[in-house]
Parts: structure tokens; C-alpha cells; sequence
């Protein structure tokens, strides 16, 4: 019954917070929220990093508003979809290349460097 209530809190704050004319926010304030939203959507199509051998890969994603990736994702290959996670991570590097430029963002403009990844029993670890 908890996880009932948990699930629906859940559910209802995502619907709430998803309408596009939201009066309770300003509008960077609902855009930081998507692009929020967009990151956990990656995570959570990644999440499964369970390996074997050369599995474990990374992906640049995010956008600085000098350029270059944010971040980097780790990922099994084995256990995701590439193309769909890069679809995914294209929609949230685009959004956020999108919100640079309509709030004139600055950023640190620091270099990102990919991390070495290896898999690490059984699971695909930045080294």
C-alpha cells in the first residue's frame, strides 16, 4: 500500500508538472524542469550497466553554453539500446543548447573530459 501511495504521488506530480502552460512557474523555471526531466529519462534508459568484457562505452551529452558536452554517460552496450539512447541524449544536448541561447548562459567553459570506463564485476565503471 505504501508503494501504491509512493507511485501515485509520483504519477501526480509528474502530471502536474508537465503541463505546458504552467501558471505556477516562470518559464526558465519550467524549462529547467524539463531539461531535468529529459536527464532522468537518459539515466533511467542507461541505468542497467551489468556487463561482460568490452561492453562499457560513453556518450558526450549536455551542452555548454561555450560548447562542448556537460557530462558524459556510461553505458553496457550489451544492455542498451544505442540508438535510442543516443536518440535520447540528442533531445536533451538540443534542449539545452536551446535554453543557452534563450537565457544567454554562460558557462565555466571548462574542458570534459570522457572518463576510462572498464567493466568492474560485472558492471561498467569509470576507472
Amino acid at each position: 500500500m505504501k508503494a501504491f501511495r509512493i507511485i501515485y504521488s509520483i504519477l501526480a506530480f509528474v502530471l502536474f508538472f508537465s503541463c505546458k502552460n504552467n501558471d505556477l512557474l516562470g518559464d526558465e523555471e519550467a524549462d529547467n524542469l524539463k531539461l531535468t526531466q529529459l536527464y532522468t529519462e537518459v539515466e533511467t534508459f542507461a541505468q542497467n550497466k551489468a556487463c561482460a568484457g568490452d561492453d562499457c562505452r560513453v556518450m558526450a551529452m549536455g551542452a555548454k553554453a561555450c560548447g562542448g558536452p556537460t557530462r558524459f554517460i556510461i553505458y553496457s552496450l550489451s544492455k542498451t539500446d544505442e540508438k535510442i539512447l543516443a536518440e535520447k541524449v540528442k533531445t536533451y544536448t538540443d534542449f539545452q543548447k536551446e535554453l543557452n541561447t534563450k537565457y544567454n548562459r554562460i558557462s565555466d567553459c571548462a574542458m570534459v573530459l570522457p572518463p576510462n570506463v572498464d567493466c568492474v564485476n560485472g558492471l561498467c565503471t569509470a576507472k
